[in-house]
Order: C-alpha cells, then structure tokens, then sequence
C-alpha cells in the first residue's frame, strides 16, 4: 500500500524528514517498565528496572519508584531509611510519623521540601512528582506492572506488510527524524514527533501501528502538564505545543502501558529510536 505522490517531496524524503516521526529517546516496558542494556547484537535487549517491584503498581509509579527510592527504601532498607516504598501495601500504609496520612502521601511532602529532600540528593523533577501526586488524587488505585516486556532482540520485519512511498500530511515518512528536516525549513515545526510500531526493528517508511482511538501516546511535561497526542494511520503522532523539559512519556493501548524510563529534552524521538537503534535506544518506540 502506498500513498499518492507529491514531486517536491522526493528532496524532503533525501533529508531524513518526518512531520510526525520522533518521540522519546528512552521507552521501556509493556505490563511493565523496563530499563535497557545494549545486546551484543547492538539491537538492545531489556533488562527489569522493577525486580524489587511488585505488579500492583500503576507502571508509572513503578518507575519512580525504582528510578528514585527503592535503592534505598527497598528490601533490606538501607541509607537509613526508616520505611519500604515498594509495594501497594507499603505506600498506602499510615505514616509511621503521622497516621493520619499514608506514607505514600509523606512522602510526597518529602519530595517538595528542599530543607530535607527526598531523595537526599535534591528534589526531584516536577513531572516524577506529579506522577504520584496524581495517583494519590485519583484514589490510589492498583495497577498491572507485572509481567514480561516485549523483547527487543527480534528480527527486522515490516509488520504491517504496507509502506509509504510518496505524498505530505500527518502520514508521511513513517519511522523518519521528522524534527532535524523541519529545522531545516521544510514543513511545520513540532515540538514532539514519532512513530508507534509493534515490533522493535522496523525499517522507515514501514507504515506503523494503525492507531484510531486504542493507541495513544501521553506526554508529562516538567511543570506537571500532561498531553495525550492520537495516533494516525502510519503510527505517526506529533504536537506543536510547548512541552516543559525534561518530559516523560509513554505510549497506552488497551489498559496497558509502555513508559519511557529516563525523562528527555530531545523531542525528535526517531532519530534515537531508528531501526536498530541509536543513543542507547534499543530500537522503535512499541506498542505495549
């Protein structure tokens, strides 16, 4: 399947272009947030970020947990943390300095306090705090953080059997850095671009996911906003609105999530996310 073909597109396709093509640098997990480790092979492999963590856990809390907490408030506790932050039973449990609160929500207090950070090597950023602000607003509810990840070590396979050929839109150029070439004068300039695949080694110009309304990208800015970008047609998302940095991300289909483990500055998501992989990438941006 190809699309219908525009002349001046060919010098747009020479220069790596993408309208929408480039998200985040650094995705992981499926059920379950991952971080990665190259692989031999140089495709990347995914390694649990969240062995300490149990699957009851919205995967976005997981990861800031694991990212910011458990090394020390895990299991043994260590550093001389006084609590574990692990699992459901342990963040809802009453403070042990104040039960009229959980220790989910003191720390959180923590988090904010820059007499006494936590962790103590500075406060954290905005967005990982929002995340668990926003999980306490909306009743603590558990989540699915369990399981196996879609692995990375897979051949390179077109899954959707369709590539694009020629024409403009929000369709074009499935897999390519869209940002660099606009920077260069061509098309409309996007501030988040990308292609949502379902394997890990997919060539450009292989049409991505098809994402009507099951497949979404939602996007946490560094000031706590959060935007949720469709999914076309080819796999392709993209937003031209201002995005605090560094941001967090995460593509949802079907009550799953796949989050990005390392918050970013770099909106043009393609060019790390290429077909093997570039910058520590292991590969495409996946669907859960």
């Amino acid at each position: 399947m190809t699309y219908e073909s525009a002349p001046r597109f060919a010098t747009i396709l020479a220069a790596s272009v993408l309208a929408v093509s480039a998200l985040a640098a650094c995705y992981t997990g499926g059920g379950v947030a991952d971080q990665w480790s190259p692989a031999p092979n140089g495709q990347g492999a995914s390694t649990s970020a969240h062995s300490a963590i149990p699957g009851d856990l919205p995967c976005d809390v997981a990861q800031v947990l694991s990212d910011s907490c458990v090394s020390c408030h895990g299991s043994p506790l260590t550093g001389g943390a006084p609590s574990r932050l692990v699992s459901y039973d342990d963040l809802t449990a009453p403070s042990m300095s104040d039960p009229s609160v959980t220790q989910i929500e003191e720390a959180i207090v923590r988090m904010k306090d820059t007499q006494k950070p936590m962790p103590p090597s500075g406060l954290l950023p905005a967005a990982q705090v929002a995340v668990l602000e926003q999980w306490v607003a909306a009743g603590l509810p558990k989540g699915t953080c369990g399981g196996t990840s879609a692995s990375f070590d897979t051949p390179t396979m077109c899954s959707s059997n369709q590539t694009w050929s020629r024409g403009e839109g929000s369709t074009m150029a499935p897999g390519r850095a869209c940002i660099t070439c606009h920077s260069q004068g061509e098309g409309p300039r996007y501030a988040i671009a990308g292609t949502v695949y379902p394997t890990a080694h997919e060539p450009d110009n292989c049409l991505g996911v098809n994402g009507s309304s099951s497949v979404q990208v939602v996007i946490t800015g560094a000031d706590g906003a959060t935007l949720t970008l469709p999914v076309n047609r080819s796999g392709n998302f993209a937003i031209r609105t201002h995005v605090a940095t560094p941001y967090t991300a995460k593509v949802v289909s079907n009550g799953k999530e796949r989050v990005m483990a390392t918050p970013q500055t770099n909106g043009d998501c393609n060019s790390c996310h290429t077909e093997s992989g570039a910058n520590n990438a292991p590969g495409r941006v996946m669907t859960p």
